[in-house]
């Protein structure tokens, strides 16, 4: 019998809407929208103003989760991934002692691998490798391609203190809910099995469950909704936002299917469980390191130019994001005044006629846009890279430090004192 593909699409599609039905869900997004509240707290106070939505954010984050949990959930049906031989009862708890080193080591890649390396070489615990492996796969593939549709969604301007000068920049966060639909297995009897079970081609699942059911039985998948949630955090200096992502989801999706082949490897021949679990930690960590070296010794992208003042972000719904103002514009002349640091342009707005034009280079072409100033004060919406004395900055480190990596911070200091 052939095997109803779009019957299981369609019940895939069902049922991960119904994961918007579950309470969990609407709490993680509640989560999230705090996560952005603080993120335009933090925008306010480093530069006053804010053109940050947060009802915009969590509606795309919940956009954008929704087709995150779609993908997601075809990629764990087509491999077969089951979670009845996680090991969640090990993972879940791992994961949280390891955010006491470091905030980052909460992701699956660093708990699951660890379990998953001591389950190969001990046997202990119980759980099967490359399922756990294959589950790390699924989920960062979802996250390169959650990171490469995002452009420039989420992404915060800063100021952030590079060596001895201060140098623009912006945070990329985003959080996203995602209704997921993971497979899970029952024993029924071969000649009661009910309708509507569909029967499935002899090579799936790609990650056979490696137990045999009971004589007289056969294992029958059933889709279950679950609620999950992924989290992406980055800094572009050298790059733009939109450069930075999609070499981030590059690296990402290539770590996510090295790894998701060497799972179903590992399922064929066990000595590749070992070097299969191995490479979820170190490979990810790897990637980290080196993506952030790459962008930390990069050439600084928001800096003052030679001429002019550059724009480090255009806020939404100012005047100067209407006139057309960009990200990397370079602000040369302000109704006949010359430009060339903030405080001119400052004094050339407070002069200025209601009706002005702005000159600006945009990739080294010039550019004129016509305003208008409404009655009341003047704003035009801008923030423009640091100028070196701004109060205000971030001091960029390896990640956020857990609990654990702060104590030891502050117990080393205490000693250095008392010596």
């Amino acid at each position: 019998m052939d095997t109803p593909w779009l019957e299981i699409f369609k019940l895939l599609f069902v049922t991960t809407v119904a994961v918007f039905l579950e309470p969990v869900f609407w709490g993680i997004l509640a989560i999230i929208a705090y996560q952005y509240w603080q993120v335009k707290k933090q925008q306010l106070i480093m530069f006053g103003v804010s053109g940050f939505s947060i009802s915009r954010q969590v509606k795309w984050a919940m956009l954008y989760g929704t087709f995150g949990g779609l993908l997601g959930s075809l990629v764990l049906t087509l491999v077969g991934v089951n979670l009845d031989r996680m090991g969640f009862l090990y993972i879940w708890p791992l994961a949280m002692l390891l955010t006491l080193i470091n905030m980052r080591f909460l992701c699956f890649a660093y708990a699951g691998g660890i379990v998953a390396t001591i389950s190969a070489l001990t046997g202990w615990p119980d759980v099967d490798v490359p399922q756990v492996l294959a589950l790390v796969a699924a989920l960062h593939v979802t996250e390169s391609f959650l990171i490469a549709i995002s452009g420039r969604y989420g992404a915060v301007p800063i100021i952030v203190r590079q060596g001895d000068r201060l140098v623009g920049a912006f945070n990329l966060q985003n959080f996203w809910p995602l209704p997921l639909v993971v497979l899970s297995t029952i024993a029924m009897k071969s000649s009661a099995l009910p309708e509507g079970v569909f029967h499935t081609p002899d090579w799936w699942p790609l990650l056979p469950l490696g137990i045999e059911p009971p004589a007289g039985f056969e294992w029958v998948y059933v889709m279950m909704p679950v609620v999950a949630a992924l989290g992406y955090t980055d800094v572009a200096i050298s790059s733009t936002p939109e450069v930075r992502r999609l070499r981030s989801a590059v690296s990402l999706a290539f770590y996510s299917l090295s790894l998701l082949a060497m799972a179903l490897l590992a399922a064929k021949f066990a000595w590749l469980k070992l070097p299969a679990a191995l490479l979820s930690p170190l490979g990810h960590e790897y990637l980290v390191r080196r993506d952030n070296r790459l962008e930390m010794s990069g050439v600084p992208r928001y800096v003052p130019p030679a001429q002019g003042a550059m724009v480090l972000e255009s806020i939404d719904g100012g005047i100067a994001r209407k006139m057309g103002v960009r990200s990397d514009d370079i602000i040369v002349n302000f109704a006949g005044f010359s430009i060339n640091r903030g405080v001119d342009l400052a004094y050339a707005m407070e002069w200025a006629p209601p009706l002005f034009e702005l000159v600006l280079l945009r990739k080294g072409r010039e550019v004129r846009l016509e305003g208008n100033f409404p009655p009341g004060e003047r704003m035009l919406g801008l923030i423009l890279v640091p100028e070196g004395h701004e109060p205000y900055y971030v001091t960029l480190g390896n990640g956020r430090g857990g609990l654990l990596a702060r104590w030891l911070r502050n117990l080393i200091r205490r000693f250095r004192r008392g010596n």
